[in-house]
């Protein structure tokens, strides 16, 4: 690696890692996310708090934080906007206006692991193709203490990240299912300017649109067998499932226009037709405002579930694929 200054000028061969804090109303929580970027072990690192249009007092916090604690940092800054874009055009502003060649994004109500940049840099070592790279996390929910924990997102043992697993299956694999845990993700810049960036189409996706778009242009996703993040539900986080009493949150109500766009075209007649039912089924038991986190309501959308195809369809494919790896892997 190039030797490059660190922020005391001294000259250093470890890169510079942006980490790219999104944050959008986050005042409850962003100054434990902004401390445990501060706890990181490896130090070459660039801040960038990117916010979203803001409608507490996000911003003032991150900016008194930052210029009390810029001199931790080779650089920082904090990036604001007049209207809210979405999580993916909040994500893109961050990257843009990165140094680093490594981008680590974070919610501004998640945390650092304080090993977890320096983790990823000594994975790079030994792994110099790789252009990204997902670890394991924890999820707990409203607050970090162990009584609130919900479990750990590790997918190792699962075939689609095996040495032998290529870009372009690991891409038919993810048509069916989202395997990677976002928050958990290291990525490259360059690689990410290359698909174009996170696609700002889809105001709430901006993982799934951009796993597709790697791994469809030959890049493989590389797995690191390590906690790095811990991930926070709670009540007021866009995807959780404790944030209302609804059985199906808006998510997955409004993405018919990302599968229209990135699913439907790439599988199959079948799999296409079951889609587009599992889909007008949530919806018809919206508009019948039976999208209520209630006990009858649960046994009626568990019984309308289990007779919609696509589930079956989706995983007897992935299964296919999966004989594939592992008929590769009897040849070697």
């Amino acid at each position: 690696m190039e030797s490059i200054p660190d922020k005391d000028n001294r000259l250093t061969t470890e890169p510079l890692v942006s980490v790219v804090v999104i944050t959008y109303n986050s005042s409850k929580y962003v100054l434990e996310t902004l401390e445990s970027a501060k706890a990181q072990t490896f130090q070459n690192i660039e801040l960038i708090v990117s916010d979203d249009c803001s409608t507490d007092n996000t911003v003032e916090i991150s900016g008194k934080w930052i210029q009390e604690n810029k001199n931790r940092f080779v650089k920082t800054q904090l990036i604001t906007v007049e209207k809210n874009t979405g999580i993916p055009a909040n994500c893109n502003r961050g990257v843009k206006a990165s140094s680093g060649g490594w981008i680590k994004l974070i919610a501004g109500d998640d945390l650092l692991e304080a090993d977890c940049i320096k983790s990823f840099v000594s994975f790079l070592k030994n792994n110099s193709e790789a252009r990204i790279i997902e670890s394991a996390s924890q999820i707990f929910k409203n607050s970090f203490k162990e009584e609130n924990f919900l479990q750990i997102h590790n997918l190792y043992d699962n075939l689609f990240y095996d040495q032998s697993t290529t870009p372009a299956q690991q891409y038919k694999m993810l048509l069916h299912r989202n395997f990677l845990h976002g928050p958990s993700v290291f990525l490259n810049k360059k690689t990410i300017q290359d698909v174009g960036l996170f696609d700002e189409r889809y105001h709430l996706i901006e993982d799934h649109p951009m796993w597709l778009k790697l791994t469809k242009a030959g890049f493989k996703i590389h797995f690191l067998n390590k906690i790095t993040v811990y991930y926070r539900l709670h009540d007021s986080s866009v995807f959780s499932s404790f944030s209302n009493s609804k059985l199906f949150n808006d998510f997955y109500l409004h993405r018919m226009k990302f599968d229209q766009e990135y699913i439907y075209p790439n599988i199959g007649f079948a799999e296409r037709c079951s889609l587009y039912a599992e889909f007008y089924r949530k919806r018809i038991i919206d508009k019948l405002g039976m999208n209520r986190n209630q006990l009858i309501l649960k046994i009626i959308n568990s019984a309308t579930h289990k007779i919609s195809p696509y589930k079956w369809l989706s995983n007897n494919y992935l299964h296919r694929i999966e004989k594939q790896i592992i008929g590769k892997l009897s040849d070697n």
